[in-house]
């Protein structure tokens, strides 16, 4: 057995040298399959794909965090293509890497923005109103928290040793925790530190409003970022054994299973403490999602791409991992027509007509939510797999 799984891994090697790595591919796809999923409802869904109301912990919030500590994954292997892991002399100048984290960065915000004023701008117009309303454009958002996370972790990543940055993860979780005992954090009030921090700078009209706190608000992005640095954290001690000889390729695997493992049994013992929420980020909700995304990641490498096990269940899901944020942001563009366009003189739109008279009496109401919220999938995948055919990558 030994023998097989050193094989494996010294063709597992080659791989991660030559080509893309389809583990990781696999996992992004899934996570944004499963973000369509839970996005895309006519408000009957099943309870697992609806998000926990506030404190809890449901399988629809784990989508979105597992697909940031991705990021911090893919953060460390982009940043060691340019040599900057650590940085070296032969790598790209340390100027230029900040100026394109910082691009990048902004990229992701401004996206974010564009999308939100040309669904507002489209829905307006449809009203009569011809004018970009920016006097309630949201400031934060997925796009939002996910452009300021990549940018922090691949900036620390100049300044701080890997050796180092579990210790940060560590006091940015601590201070986050401490923040939330003080602040009512855990309470779902106006009065809590979180709302008051966003209402005071970002302005009621520019956050989502959860009683008064906003789910991608600023204070929720501190454990935001912790949690794409242990990504990072994970994906350098990972990636970086494997290249590396091969008494260290069979650790490697292990390191995944015992640190998952670890993170996702410290955050149940914890919650009692600290209670699991998505909508603060607590740490324990870190600590969980973390973990099970490093278990997820390690039972993928092994059966795909060193087994070679289920490779037409990873062709699907390879095709949304390989265009992730187009594929996300066309998911929600494509439902903007099927609300706009009118079928009855009574206001129905074409979304509510064919939920009603299609899928409810076929499936029922739960059923038929989720039959809708699969057709969104599937329409996204005819989308990502002629991208896919025609090796287009679109990345910001």
């Amino acid at each position: 057995m030994l023998q097989f799984l050193t094989l494996n891994l010294s063709f597992y090697t080659r791989m991660v040298a030559n080509r893309r790595i389809l583990a990781l591919d696999v996992m992004r796809g899934i996570t944004i399959v499963g973000m369509i999923l839970f996005n895309t409802s006519s408000g009957y869904h099943y309870a697992p794909l609806n998000h926990a109301p506030w404190i809890g912990f449901t399988l629809a919030d784990t989508a979105f965090p597992f697909f940031m500590f991705i990021v911090g994954i893919t953060t460390w292997l982009s940043m060691k293509k340019y040599g900057a892991v650590p940085l070296s002399s032969e790598g790209m100048r340390h100027s230029m890497l900040l100026r394109k984290i910082l691009m990048r960065t902004f990229s992701l915000v401004l996206v974010c923005w564009a999308f939100d004023l040309v669904g507002k701008w489209l829905f307006g117009l449809a009203r009569g109103d011809c004018a970009l309303d920016f006097s309630h454009l949201r400031y934060t958002g997925v796009l939002v928290r996910l452009g300021v996370c990549y940018g922090v972790c691949a900036i620390a990543a100049l300044y701080v040793k890997l050796r180092n940055f579990p210790h940060v993860i560590i006091g940015l979780l601590l201070g986050y925790f401490v923040l939330l005992l003080l602040g009512q954090g855990f309470e779902r009030i106006p009065e809590n530190i979180l709302g008051i921090v966003d209402r005071a700078l970002i302005g009621e009209v520019h956050m989502c409003n959860d009683a008064g706190i906003d789910p991608e608000g600023i204070l929720s992005t501190i454990p935001s970022v912790a949690h794409t640095m242990l990504g990072f954290w994970v994906g350098a001690r990972f990636f970086g054994q494997i290249v590396q000889g091969e008494d260290n390729r069979l650790r490697g695997l292990l390191f995944l299973f015992v640190v998952g493992a670890s993170l996702l049994l410290g955050g149940f013992l914890l919650s009692g403490v600290c209670p699991v929420s998505k909508k603060i980020w607590s740490p324990t909700f870190v600590m969980i999602t973390c973990g099970a995304a490093t278990l997820l990641l390690a039972l993928l490498i092994y059966y795909i791409d060193m087994y070679g096990r289920a490779r037409r269940i990873a062709g699907f899901f390879q095709v949304f991992g390989a265009n992730p944020l187009v594929l996300y942001l066309f998911s929600e563009a494509v439902l903007w027509p099927m609300e706009l366009i009118k079928v009855n003189s009574d206001g129905t739109d074409l979304w509510g007509y064919i939920f009603e008279r299609i899928l409810v009496p076929l499936f029922d109401y739960q059923g038929g939510d989720l039959a809708f919220a699969l057709l969104n999938v599937a329409l996204c995948w005819l989308l990502g797999y002629v991208l896919l055919r025609k090796k287009i990558y679109i990345k910001l």
